[in-house]
């Protein structure tokens, strides 16, 4: 699956209408999908069904579903659109033209009794939002709102910005979401995330290499993923699957290094190395016995320090690292080294800085959350929460050659030309140490392969697969990401065991 914001969005349906096809047959299709989506629903919400209608394209998918409506003696349809036909797209017209021929009536909002329906179908907007809504839409808006019938929204529910998620000063609360074509990146961030309920998606038939073409992010799934696994082989030996170096775990937060040593080894790396105070050592060496260590000193001279990391194939810093003098020395030293890095956590509040001071040409990858990401650009956290894609644009441009991974409810990976989407996930990951663990899954990964944006990809997406599933036994809120990271062999085994029997 694909995810279009608005410009390539509608750059995508410039181009089926001129190469494939009219719109006008799209509609038809989007029609015909979100009708068979309303005969489902009525089994459990009722028959009566509203469609809401707007002028553009969207109302004309609302149009076309009406035509299939009116057809159908089961169910007792009813249609708003208050458009004329000046304000109508050309092909949103053929549909109207359609239901005048048929002789149905459509109605106004002020003689609807909105109590009347069990389903409702926003068509009102879609994606074609760019504004604050205003009269008289927002009383429709609120009137759907108000109502206790199972609201289906087309492509986008109306009022939500397609590329942000931001409601544009009220929008409609739907309990599914049925995207055209793909994804929009509004339905997967700020309030877009809970105002689009259940998202599916219906391509219409379009081919993927199209939809590639004009795409701007790729959703992961558990095909994909299952592709992109770190692969091994019986004859191996643990220097096939990487030496990787853990530098953290000071100034009291000792577990953040545990979390992501142990997520490492747990996702396959071959060995793993923790480099932190004498008390964190001594707690690893109970909790995570399969760990080698190194005891971070400040009298660590700085080319002792160089001379160690080049031992290694993949080095981590930041995992409760502190951010004090030596803190910034480390991280210094690791972006001027020459071996591949992973910088989180209290790294990345200090990296702007450091990495002002030169240029890194090795293979490095970012792991911020939004407020670690205001850090890296050194702009508001506001702006960054303003417009998430924007925003991990910005990253690519400021950190070339990097591989960022924009941390958040959905979470965008990219090197700056493959960008993926990840939208599965729970609420469990609002913790700390969550991402502690995600940045040693994501390390143990980066050890195995090559294709490391795909690697991060998937250590992403086997994150949140784990928080999923624990999620469906035990309250969110008391999932703890230990507990996530107890999870990963079971998680893996199971990914790994649909692969064989596929191949």
């Amino acid at each position: 699956m694909y995810v279009f914001n608005r410009a390539q969005g509608s750059e995508l349906e410039r181009y089926l209408c001129q190469n494939q096809t009219v719109c006008g047959m799209w509609m038809g299709a989007a029609g015909a999908t979100l009708y068979q989506r309303v005969r489902e629903c009525t089994e459990r919400y009722g028959h009566r069904v509203l469609v809401l209608c707007g002028p553009g394209n969207n109302g004309g998918d609302g149009l076309a579903l009406a035509c299939l409506l009116a057809k159908d003696e089961t169910l007792d349809s009813y249609i708003i659109c208050e458009a004329n036909d000046a304000e109508m797209s050309q092909e949103t017209l053929i549909y109207a033209n359609c239901l005048r021929a048929m002789g149905i009536k459509w109605h106004t909002f002020a003689e609807t009794k909105w109590e009347n329906f069990d389903i409702i179908v926003d068509c009102l907007f879609g994606s074609g939002c760019d504004r604050v809504i205003k009269a008289p839409y927002d009383q429709w808006i609120a009137a759907v709102n108000a109502t206790d019938a199972y609201v289906i929204a087309c492509d986008l529910p109306s009022g939500i910005d397609t590329d942000s998620g931001h409601v544009l000063g009220c929008a409609i609360k739907a309990q599914e979401t049925l995207s055209i074509f793909g994804g929009k990146p509004g339905l997967y961030f700020n309030e877009g995330l809970t105002y689009s309920g259940r998202i599916q998606i219906a391509r219409l038939g379009v081919d993927e290499g199209q939809l590639a073409r004009f795409a701007c992010m790729e959703v992961l799934n558990d095909a994909w993923v299952k592709e992109h696994l770190p692969k091994r082989r019986r004859n191996s030996h643990k220097g096939d699957y990487g030496r990787i170096l853990v530098i953290g775990g000071r100034c009291g937060m000792s577990g953040a290094a545990l979390l992501c040593s142990e997520a490492a080894l747990r996702c396959g790396a071959g060995m793993v190395t923790l480099m932190s105070e004498a008390r964190t050592l001594s707690a690893a060496a109970i909790r995570i016995p399969e760990a080698m260590q190194i005891e971070l000193k400040e009298s660590l001279s700085l080319q002792a320090l160089k001379q160690l990391i080049s031992d290694y194939d993949w080095i981590a810093i930041g995992n409760g690292l502190g951010r004090d003098d030596f803190a910034k020395k480390l991280v210094r030293v690791v972006w001027q080294s020459e071996r591949p890095a992973l910088f989180d956590g209290d790294a990345l509040a200090l990296l702007r800085e450091v990495g002002q001071e030169s240029t890194r040409t090795t293979p490095y990858v970012l792991t911020p959350h939004p407020k670690e990401l205001s850090y890296l650009l050194g702009i508001n956290t506001q702006e960054i929460l303003e417009n998430p894609l924007e925003s991990l644009y910005r990253g690519e441009k400021a950190y070339p050659g990097s591989i960022i991974v924009c941390k958040n409810a959905c979470t965008m990976i990219s090197d700056g030309i493959q960008r993926y989407l990840n939208v599965i996930g729970s609420d469990a990951l609002a913790k700390g140490g969550s991402g502690d663990v995600l940045c040693g899954m994501i390390l143990a990964f980066l050890a195995q392969g090559k294709a490391w944006t795909q690697l991060a990809g998937a250590a992403v997406y086997l994150h949140a697969r784990c928080a999923c599933t624990l999620s469906k036994k035990w309250a969110s809120h008391s999932i703890l990401p230990q507990d996530c990271l107890k999870q990963i062999p079971k998680e893996l085994h199971e990914l790994l065991e649909e692969k064989n029997e596929d191949e």
